[in-house]
């Protein structure tokens, strides 16, 4: 029945969506019909928001699979593009509109804006803002150079780095700079353990949201480094970087602008599955409510400090009972998947919005939010997608039988190892959501040449997506060299 009910609705969207855009002004106002759109919309978005955590149906049952093709492949310039954003079905059902042409729609705004903003090819671009980054002061430096920016960051940004000593490091940026600065950036701020965020308990992945406490740990200027980080987000999205960490749902739903409450119980469980434990109870409870001692107050602790915070005004004197226990099962959910994390998630927001505007987000649910930010989750690497789009470089072609040899060996590894490979030379260990095509910078296979094969191991420069790759002299030498670099976790100090 309920595959059903999809299958009409989305046959009335079309229709709608579609349809409207043939109408011409003098059309007299239907408001049945406006209002049978409008509650047709929200009840598709609402099922399709659930089918993005637990399916309800297959994936290709939401789709019209040729909708808004014609229209993607007439568009010439940045400005035919974006126009495309208002078209009533990316404007109510996004959803219908395959996710790979939604993809293509934002990569095509994104380059086009680029090319605009920083000029295209080497001999053009457009000078960059110089930033001078001292190892071992990545967050300082980026704050002070950075954050001030705002939408100014999407002029090219020509990073050097100062060693410990003051001297600066030889290299011309040509955006390989920034990747390394992004990467550097997001082993520190992206760590649970400095406070700015905390994972999910969500099964064996750790899935990032902002700390409620996160101000105890940096004080006022913990609101400062989340729209600093928002910015770089959206910096490294309009670079075409794609990045390593993850985050939760609900989080992406405040990225997006658009959280649905309906889901506050599932956010919280993947928080903290013992106060949802406990909330399931006081929910199926049988006894008097008033037995448990609650008040319409929970007790936050963090870092040594007890607070108690009421969820209603004169909260700590209303007591908890069989005919309140709903609204104060709703209100402690509340409170911890949106309003304890609602300063951090608000800020990040506005700084990532700085750089890539909202309404280019919207077309996303947040799962495909997330394979935007940190690339496709495929369960393997598509092999010969990455082989078709390599460069070659240091006397290294196609043809060379070491380069053979490589692919050979990456087509026998595991999925576990391929995922290992891609984020030894890229820092992901995930493909671009458009494929390697889409990689920025391609990923490269450099000659390093050798005498005897104990001479060197397999090493990368990530900054480039640049594997350096000895000339063996057999294939089994190359994949036990190739094995031991890639799951040592190391890059260039193997060199």
């Amino acid at each position: 029945h309920l595959i059903r009910i999809i299958i009409l609705l989305k046959k009335i969207l079309y229709k709608a969506t579609t349809e409207s855009t043939k109408l011409s002004n003098n059309t007299p106002n239907h408001h049945f019909g406006t209002a049978l759109v409008t509650t047709t919309a929200k009840t598709m978005r609402d099922l399709y928001d659930r089918s993005s955590r637990r399916p309800l149906c297959l994936p290709k049952l939401w789709l019209i699979q040729h909708l808004l093709s014609s229209e993607l492949s007439k568009c010439k310039t940045n400005d035919d593009y974006i126009s495309l954003l208002s078209h009533p079905v990316l404007q109510k059902a996004p959803f219908l509109v395959p996710f790979r042409r939604r993809l293509t729609l934002f990569n095509k705004i994104v380059t086009t804006d680029r090319a605009s903003v920083q000029g295209s090819g080497f001999n053009n671009l457009q000078p960059g803002i110089p930033v001078s980054i001292t190892r071992g002061r990545i967050l300082e430096d980026g704050l002070r150079y950075l954050n001030s920016l705002g939408s100014n960051l999407r002029k090219r940004i020509v990073v050097s780095y100062v060693n410990e000593t003051g001297a600066r490091e030889t290299g011309v940026d040509v955006g390989g700079m920034f990747k390394e600065f992004w990467c550097d950036l997001s082993r520190l701020a992206f760590d649970p353990n400095w406070g700015l965020f905390r994972v999910t308990e969500e099964g064996k992945d750790a899935y990032l949201y902002p700390n409620p406490s996160s101000g105890l740990v940096h004080g006022h200027d913990h609101v400062v480094l989340f729209q600093f980080l928002g910015r770089i987000l959206g910096k490294a999205l309009y670079e075409g970087i794609t990045i390593q960490p993850q985050f939760a749902h609900f989080f992406l739903s405040f990225l997006r602008g658009d959280y649905n409450f309906l889901h506050m119980m599932s956010d919280l469980s993947t928080m903290d599955q013992q106060l949802y434990n406990n909330l399931m109870f006081l929910k199926t409870y049988q006894g008097d409510a008033t037995d448990l001692c609650l008040t319409f107050t929970i007790t936050n602790e963090a870092f040594g400090t007890t607070r108690e915070i009421p969820l209603l005004p004169n909260g700590a004197n209303i007591d908890v009972t069989n005919n309140n226990k709903q609204r104060y099962i709703a209100l402690v959910a509340k409170h911890h998947v949106c309003d304890a994390v609602r300063t951090q998630s608000e800020a990040f927001t506005r700084g990532l919005n700085d750089v890539i505007p909202l309404k280019w987000l919207q077309i996303f649910n947040e799962p495909e939010l997330q394979v935007l930010i940190s690339g496709s989750a495929a369960s393997s690497i598509d092999v010969d997608d990455l082989k078709s789009h390599t460069k070659y470089t240091g006397g290294y072609t196609l043809l060379d039988r070491n380069v053979y040899r490589f692919w050979n060996i990456v087509k026998k590894m595991t999925v576990e190892e391929q995922g290992q490979l891609l984020k030894f030379v890229t820092s992901c260990e995930r493909p671009p959501p458009l494929g390697f095509q889409s990689m920025n910078p391609p990923f490269t296979i450099q000659r390093v040449g050798i005498m005897n094969d104990g001479d060197k191991l397999p090493s990368a420069a990530t900054c480039f997506n640049i594997l350096k790759l000895p000339t063996y002299s057999s294939e089994k030498v190359m994949k036990d060299r190739l094995l031991f670099s890639i799951k040592s976790g190391a890059g260039f100090e193997l060199t």
